[in-house]
């Protein structure tokens, strides 16, 4: 099994459930805390100003995200009664929301746009429930495609940023400023020691700074007159239940973008979960589940407050990739420090006062990071040439739409607006390829029979029928009925003594599609304990030879070409993969990333 790239694993040093010191803990902990109030207050700043909204709300809006974005990094750092994915996950304001966002307040306020986030939090709670039946749809193709657009939506954003000046700001002002910032934080990404690399935002945002005083672009008049400690007044909204047309027309829209929120939730916790571990394991799709739950109940507490729906930002992943550290604990720390920061307004007045050349530059970096990681989320199993098609065609339509280059005058128009978005259209367009080549591919054919021992001859003869549908060999057929069998015995509970309770009787579906070089097979159940990749992993090459589960195991790693094993709370999905030609690649068990 792999676990990522081996550089990951080899510059960890301290994993999910180990606890660094406690003074380290504070540091990284405050200090992630205040760079991520970057982005959360630029994106919420952004929505309220494109929408002209007053300053009491946005005031009020960067307070709401602040403190939501605190709780859920704590519950997903803590794993809070089956909620939360249990890795350092910061979680903050959605970026892919600025569109659909701005809109809503547009069109009826903040009473609009919170009953549109609690509908889209009520999609995700039922995404997150039924996550199994989202497993052709979350690929690392549409997962990847869409990370690369997240980058594709915020770009046009920093680059506009270059340039915002006061008209009596020397020309050479942003060039400079921008330049010296990006330097810095590439500089230091590059060639920085490793605790440096820790403090690179730091240092690069306050040389921009620094350098946009000497300009005399520097005002900081809203950090004196900003408080120290206080709660903004919120604003007296409620939530707008009439459900006119403008919601209906901006409800598609919110929808998707929860979609788009729950697939970038589902990538981040599997990517946190290979990070946060020192021993290669499969991926705990529970707690995958856990982590999308968690995104969903924010959601909601968002769409009471008025603000933008929550999402993961990149910070967690920065801190296990860049310096090692993927402690939960620091986790925790982050996102206490998320709510003591958000009742400083003067911190918050802080970061609305860094020039605008300085931010659009650390974006640049920071999105640029996201860009490659989306491709290396698209690349990490393989694609072939269809896949491969799909995802080009779809990014490059996203990235066309972004940047105004396929039919502005049509996305000009009320209802082109909607799709007026990147990300939107991007998404949308692999999700339809993607469903189309699902539902144009090979024939399924399904049995559905009680995971029993005794049912093993009724799946044979439907496993042959199949084989002889496709005119397989003899060999290439009993290597199929063989790995069926181990597949099915591997699934049955490990529990055999007498004295143990008997268990509700489960269902097996079981679902074989022909392929180009052999077959597929998937296999459905209730949920039993032990993934089966983690116990073939550990199996070794010489199983126990009075263990059957053993044995069973072995065989099934002998006669299929590839096993992966998905557990959910409410499924237990096993996919089986066997080659008509007998090759040296048999036996290869692979993780799912």
């Amino acid at each position: 099994m792999a676990n990522g790239p081996l550089s990951d694993v080899a510059k960890l040093r301290f994993a999910a459930d180990e606890r660094p010191p406690r003074a380290m803990s504070l540091v990284i902990g405050a200090q992630t805390a205040i760079l991520v109030c970057l982005p959360l207050v630029v994106v919420t700043t952004i929505v309220a100003r494109v929408a002209d909204q007053s300053p009491d709300y946005l005031r009020w809006a960067i307070f709401a995200s602040m403190v939501i974005g605190g709780l859920l990094t704590i519950v997903q750092s803590r794993r809070v009664a089956g909620i939360g994915g249990g890795t350092l996950t910061v979680m903050g304001a959605s970026g892919a929301s600025i569109g659909v966002g701005a809109l809503a307040l547009v069109a009826g306020g903040p009473a609009l746009l919170g009953v549109l986030v609690l509908v889209a939090g009520l999609c995700q709670l039922v995404l997150a429930s039924r996550l199994a039946l989202l497993r052709r749809i979350i690929t690392p193709v549409v997962s990847g495609t869409l990370t690369a657009l997240v980058a594709v939506t915020i770009m046009p954003l920093a680059f506009a940023m270059l340039t915002r000046v006061p008209e009596n700001a020397p020309p050479a002002a942003a060039p400079t400023v921008a330049a010296v910032t990006m330097l810095c934080v590439v500089g230091l990404l590059l060639r920085g020691k490793r605790w440096v690399r820790a403090w690179n935002a730091v240092i690069g945002i306050a040389a921009g700074c620094v350098t946009a005083a000497i300009f005399g672009i520097l005002d900081f008049g809203r950090v004196a007159e900003a408080r120290w400690i206080g709660i903004p007044t919120p604003p007296a909204f409620g939530l707008d239940l009439s459900f006119d047309a403008s919601f209906w027309l901006l409800l598609p829209g919110f929808l998707f973008v929860s979609f788009v929120i729950t697939i970038r939730q589902v990538s981040d916790n599997v990517r946190m979960q290979h990070l946060s571990r020192r021993e290669p394991r499969a991926v705990d799709f529970r707690r995958v589940q856990g982590s999308v739950a968690a995104c969903g109940a924010g959601t909601l507490l968002s769409g009471f407050a008025g603000v933008l729906p929550p999402w993961p930002y990149i910070a967690g992943i920065a801190l296990a990739s860049g310096i090692g550290v993927a402690a939960r604990r620091v986790g925790v720390v982050i996102g206490a420090g998320f709510i003591a920061l958000a009742f400083v307004p003067k911190i918050t007045a802080v970061i609305l006062s860094i020039p605008a050349p300085v931010l659009g530059a650390y974006i640049m970096v920071v999105f640029g990071l996201i860009f490659v990681q989306g491709m290396r989320i698209l690349f990490q199993e393989g694609i072939d040439r269809q896949y491969s098609l799909i995802a080009g065609l779809a990014f490059w339509i996203g990235a066309g739409v972004q940047f105004q280059a396929i039919f502005p005058a049509y996305l000009a128009t009320p209802m082109g607006r909607m799709l007026a978005n990147g990300l939107t259209v991007g998404g949308l367009s692999i999700l339809l390829l993607n469903l189309f080549l699902d539902v144009t591919g090979p024939r399924r054919h399904r049995i559905e029979v009680a995971l029993r021992p005794e049912n093993l001859p009724e799946l044979d003869r439907f496993l042959q029928d199949f084989a002889d549908r496709y005119k397989w060999s003899g060999k290439a057929t009993d290597r199929l009925r063989a790995a069926a069998e181990e597949a099915l015995l591997s699934l049955l509970p490990q529990e055999t003594e007498e004295q143990a309770p008997a268990p509700r009787e489960r269902r097996l579906r079981v679902v074989a599609r022909n392929l180009r070089f052999g077959a597929g097979l998937e296999l459905t159940a209730a949920t039993h304990e032990g993934n089966l990749e983690n116990q073939l992993a550990v199996l070794g090459d010489r199983p126990d030879p009075t263990s059957e589960r053993d044995l069973s195991l072995a065989l099934l790693r002998h006669h299929a070409s590839s096993v992966k094993h998905h557990q959910y709370h409410n499924a237990d999905v096993l996919t089986v993969h066997v080659n008509r030609a007998w090759t040296q690649r048999q036996g290869d068990v692979k993780t799912v990333d």
